[in-house]
């Protein structure tokens, strides 16, 4: 590939991503590395030849690069603590005074959901176990909650301020 293509694929791509990991609530020091990250594994398989890659060259970068951010976001996450004084997503908003962290908003779904959901999300415990140690009916009992927990979340979510301004 030569430079200029090189040169031209950075300026197009990186403030997409930047603005990606932005969205995802990482800094510009993150975007870069993500980033980086994508654009030498996007470069690694043009070097390869042994797969077509059916996208223009920014969206696959871009693709990679939320990829990236998901696991890095998710290994991170596997490791915070989850009490009742944790602001799991206050740092997604900061610059939102009236966001509501998102321990809150499972608060609204009530007792037993936030249960559920930390059971099956932050301990991933299987379905089979929850539904012996939450009493419930059966694995798929814990499925159906599972869900109408999520959507009382959704909804509520929808309800605040920051998601309104979100979607505008």
């Amino acid at each position: 590939m030569e430079n200029k293509q090189l040169e031209q694929i950075y300026r197009e791509t990186f403030p997409k991503v930047a603005r990606l990991v932005k969205q995802l609530g990482g800094d510009l020091s993150a975007a870069k590395d993500i980033f980086h990250d994508a654009l030498i594994i996007y470069l690694e398989k043009c070097r390869d030849n042994t797969s077509y890659i059916h996208t223009s060259p920014q969206s696959y970068i871009i693709g990679i690069a939320r990829i990236l951010w998901t696991r890095k976001f998710n290994d991170e996450l596997k490791y915070a603590a989850l009490d009742d004084d944790a602001e799991l997503i206050s740092d997604f908003y900061q610059d939102k005074v009236n966001a509501k962290p998102l321990l809150q908003q499972l608060r609204y779904a009530g007792e037993r959901c936030l249960q559920l959901l930390q059971a099956f999300y932050y301990k991933q415990w299987p379905a089979q176990k929850i539904a012996e140690t939450l009493n419930y009916g059966s694995p798929h009992s814990v499925s159906v909650q599972k869900y109408k927990c999520l959507e009382k979340v959704r909804e509520q979510i929808k309800q605040t301020e920051a998601y309104e301004e979100y979607i505008a």
